[in-house]
């Protein structure tokens, strides 16, 4: 066997043995959900900006900086209630399926009432709804993603 391929057998079989202590690591079923290893959107953070996955997770777990429930759980608003609509308290739930101020974005991403929970989906709703922004034009700004 000439250098090279040892090389080669020596990364694959590293590759193996990691993926092994993921897999049996009982911490990494969370980590696999909100990567999407387990799922059929597998691999769709691979493409995005670390900022992206993060505010993704948050608002998933329901602790995001989006959401007026979380923000005033932790102190940082007065009121829970939704700031767009003024009806229901402001949780990840409502913001994305029941908040009626944003309708015409949820028909515009979800068309047909068909709801799915793919993150590029929900990312797309986010920007549409001006909760997020991407600047991806900008080398700089390329790998941040920003929230208001």
């Amino acid at each position: 066997m000439d250098f090279i391929s040892a090389c080669t057998a020596i990364k694959r079989h590293q590759q193996i043995v990691a993926d092994d202590r993921y897999c049996s690591d009982p911490r990494a079923r969370i980590h696999m959900v909100l990567d999407g290893s387990v799922n059929q959107f597998q691999h769709w953070q691979r493409d995005w900006a670390r900022n992206q996955c993060v505010i993704m997770a948050q608002l998933r777990a329901g602790h995001s900086s989006l959401l007026a429930g979380y923000l005033h759980h932790i102190g940082r608003r007065d009121s829970a209630t939704c700031p767009h609509c003024n009806g229901a308290d402001e949780t990840a739930e409502h913001l994305v399926l029941h908040c009626p101020a944003y309708d015409q974005a949820w028909q515009d991403i979800w068309p047909g009432g068909k709801f799915n929970t793919d993150p590029r989906c929900l990312w797309d709703f986010l920007e549409q709804i001006g909760a997020v922004i991407c600047f991806p034009d900008r080398e700089w700004e390329k790998e941040r993603a920003y929230w208001f």
